[in-house]
């Protein structure tokens, strides 16, 4: 649409012409845009997640935008407004963050053109001018106000979509979305997240022995060591009944593994204190090492977590075996 644009305005309007390069120059710079575009759509077409193509090619827009309004002849450029469409667009399709970007990113770039305008042409900054930006700049930073409310509302309503009523983890559908994002994430670049998968031993007898509500006490409890034992950026999840997944970003096996034991150690301690017998086994696997999908790492941690239960009577832990890359033929 920009190219389009740019090209109509610049070769098929009557009387205009670039005031600063030559039309050839103008044209050679959209044609650079085109098949640079172009390279990242076959790259969305192959990889569609991928934070890095986001960022570069609203760069690119904004270094085509500049150029455009740089060569604008009209002394209120009605190119200007091509920053706006920049900023909605990035705002609306990729969240707060890149909205920001985008909205410092093109106020700087609209005001470091009016300036090149100004010096290199020696084109009067006309009140229409500084009104025609005032007011763009208010539209964007009012616009930006606006998506931050309703990407609140939002987040609030998914996060009690998403939250296990009982312990305050994340439920099953949001830990597979989030790790379906994550698995994605890491396809275009070299970080990795490790797995556990935690299962809560002799929980059945606590149930039978002191009741459901000494049950919830425990998975509760649980919830609690495990939030204060992670990190921030890290996921916990209920999977299910007395199952529990963590997902540990951008770490290592063993740091995981000192992670699990530490969690393990603070279980074992509040058992005691309690007089409640529980203990928790954890099976630990890396992505994409172990499992390059969701289920397939699944499988394999869950596989490991099976070996630990069946050689120790509780609070044992076991990695997943590495799973081989897969031949065509």
């Amino acid at each position: 649409m920009f190219l389009l644009i740019g090209i109509g305005f610049f070769n098929f309007t009557t009387g205009i012409a670039p005031t600063l390069w030559s039309i050839e120059q103008v044209n050679l710079a959209y044609a650079a845009y085109f098949l640079v575009q172009s390279a990242l759509f076959a790259h969305a077409a192959k990889q569609h997640i991928c934070p890095t193509r986001y960022h570069l090619a609203m760069w690119i827009d904004i270094a085509i935008a500049s150029i455009s309004v740089l060569n604008d002849p009209y002394p209120i450029p009605p190119s200007l407004l091509v920053y706006i469409m920049i900023v909605l667009g990035n705002g609306m399709r990729y969240g707060m963050r890149l909205f920001a970007e985008s909205l410092i990113g093109c106020l700087a770039a609209a005001m470091l053109v009016v300036v090149l305008r100004y010096v290199l042409n020696g084109a009067g900054i006309t009140p229409g001018l500084v009104f025609l930006n005032l007011f763009g700049g208010i539209i964007l930073v009012y616009s930006y106000v606006l998506m931050g409310r309703i990407e609140r509302s939002r987040n609030e309503l998914e996060q009690h979509s998403n939250i296990d009523t009982l312990t305050g983890l994340l439920n099953r559908r949001a830990l597979q979305d989030a790790v379906a994002a994550m698995f994605q994430r890491i396809q275009c670049s070299d970080q990795t997240f490790v797995l556990l998968f935690a299962d809560l031993d002799k929980f059945k007898e606590v149930n039978d022995r002191f009741g459901h509500a000494a049950g919830d006490r425990v998975l509760k409890e649980f919830a609690n060591i495990v939030r204060r034992t992670i990190r921030e950026p890290d996921i916990a999840a209920r999977f299910g009944g007395d199952e529990f997944v963590i997902i540990l970003d951008n770490t290592t096996l063993e740091n995981a593994r000192r992670i699990a034991e530490r969690i393990q150690t603070r279980v074992a301690r509040w058992a005691s204190d309690n007089e409640i017998d529980f203990s928790v086994t954890f099976g630990l696997g890396e992505a994409p090492t172990h499992g390059e999908s969701f289920a397939l790492l699944l499988e394999q941690v869950d596989q490991a977590l099976y070996h630990s239960k069946s050689t120790h009577t509780g609070g044992g832990l076991a990695i997943a075996r590495v799973v081989p890359p897969r031949t065509t033929a």
